[in-house]
């Protein structure tokens, strides 16, 4: 199925233990809280007279739930946790149901857009005897003492920070100063953001000043999940820049997203999808509009093909005779990489393409060998000194017939040489590319922006001696 269609408008059969709702402190929140409507309507567990509140620093209170009509509403018991933890209107607490009427809880000020730092007490509270013990002298919460194990101690993994769409949130997303400020870990240029559905988006972070933007990739990933003003995303650490996201509309519910999911062949993982179509509409070639959904070319070259005639590396350029009678040297349709040689058939497919596409720059072909296929693909120092920038940035991969996009980082090589690999590596598993491989790149430029359409062949050319590197 599409991955921004069908979306399932019933998360009945969605695990209980994976339910999360949120509350805005707000009106007599010091007195009760309501759970949202929604929450209760659609919960299929049962919620007991008393429930189980963890907060986040471990301590277990329980709770009086008073039912009012189909109404739940936290009473005795309520007052205590938030003198406690002193909550503040405008704080924004997000509930996770664990089993047996028990919840954990997070606590975020609204203000910062991170959570309150309450992680350095623990009570050890008996259920009887929480609200005696919580209000004596011997148990004041040291506030400084609870910021710095926050930010000093406490595993990075186990950090949230959330963000109100509000503003341009269409276009783009800031992570929270406070966060930035503090955070010990490192958010390297490309950010992972695994979505409530299992997929995973690459966004290119842009740093200004201290401030840490999520721009190319963050507008398909809006779109897909179609987020709108209000909507409150709950973000989650979970390392190497990759964080995990939770998605709530105005009503204090889970938005009903668990059934996005893309075309994946088997055994392909998630981790290698992320999407920008938007960013890709400006940027790829219109002749590469398809709206096939094949992944690979379905012919197969069979032995009896025999390669024709290539030299390796650059190809020269073409001589051809204009209408003048007068020799002139045009550049050449198409570059093949050291050892690629083509069979009769594939050159057909080639120059079939190279007739279809009319590429202003020269495709690069190469084979896929165990180094390709194994996370790094190397161009060769002649290709990239002419076509490629000479310096590291940012380029976007695609395949012609999908909307998807893959992130990677060129890097240029102390001989001149580029190299994709992350984002590569990504392209090479979703697309199922496998060993003899034949893959075309068509480098496209757009403000200072570059492309690569990567067409795909299958197997059945000579490949001689190792991949150039020249």
């Amino acid at each position: 199925m599409a991955p921004d269609q069908d979306y399932d408008q019933d998360n009945s059969h969605v695990d209980d233990t994976q339910k999360y709702f949120f509350k805005c402190m707000v009106g007599d929140f010091p007195e009760k809280m309501a759970i949202p409507q929604k929450f209760v309507d659609n919960f299929n567990g049962h919620i007991s007279e008393v429930i189980k509140l963890e907060a986040p620093d471990g301590n277990i209170y329980n709770i009086q739930a008073i039912r009012d009509l189909n109404k739940i509403v936290l009473g005795s018991g309520w007052g205590v946790f938030v003198s406690f933890y002193k909550l503040k209107a405008g704080y924004f607490l997000v509930f996770r149901y664990i089993r047996d009427s028990h919840f954990k809880v997070l606590i975020f000020d609204f203000g910062t857009c991170c959570e309150k730092e309450v992680f350095h007490v623990l009570m050890n509270c008996g259920p009887d005897s929480q609200e005696k013990e919580s209000n004596s002298e011997s148990h004041r919460r040291c506030e400084l003492c609870d910021v710095h194990f926050y930010w000093h101690h406490l595993d990075d993994r186990q950090k949230h920070f959330l963000r109100l769409m509000v503003g341009d949130f269409r276009q783009e997303m800031s992570i929270p100063q406070k966060f930035v400020n503090n955070f010990r870990g490192r958010i390297s240029e490309v950010m992972k953001l695994e979505a409530p559905d299992g997929n995973i988006y690459n966004f290119k972070v842009t740093k200004d000043l201290n401030k840490i933007v999520l721009r190319y990739g963050w507008a398909a990933f809006a779109s897909d999940y179609q987020l709108k003003e209000h909507d409150l995303l709950v973000f989650r650490y979970i390392g190497d820049s990759h964080f995990k996201v939770l998605i709530f509309d105005p009503s204090g519910c889970e938005k009903q997203l668990f059934n996005i999911v893309l075309n994946h062949a088997p055994n392909v993982p998630k981790t290698c999808i992320s999407h920008d179509r938007s960013f890709l509409r400006e940027t790829r070639r219109r002749d590469c509009g398809s709206h096939d959904n094949n992944s690979r070319k379905t012919k197969k070259m069979t032995p009896v093909d025999s390669p024709s005639p290539r030299s390796e590396g650059v190809t020269s350029p073409e001589v051809t005779m204009n209408s003048a009678g007068l020799r002139e040297i045009t550049e050449p349709h198409y570059v093949l990489a050291t050892g690629c040689n083509l069979t009769t058939a594939q050159k057909a497919e080639v120059d079939a393409l190279v007739k279809k596409v009319r590429p202003v720059i020269p495709f690069y072909i190469t084979a896929m060998n165990k180094t390709s296929m194994s996370g790094s693909l190397v161009i060769c120092k002649d290709y990239a000194a002419k076509y490629l920038p000479h310096e590291e940035q940012f380029i976007t991969l695609c395949h012609p017939h999908k909307s998807n996009i893959w992130v990677d980082n060129l890097k240029v090589i102390t001989d001149g040489s580029c190299m994709l690999s992350v984002g590569w590596s990504c392209f090479v598993l979703h697309n199922e590319l496998r060993e003899s491989d034949i893959c075309l790149f068509e480098v496209s430029k757009n403000d200072g922006e570059v492309t690569m359409v990567v067409h795909s062949l299958e197997g059945g050319h000579h490949l001689q001696g190792e991949y150039a590197t020249h």
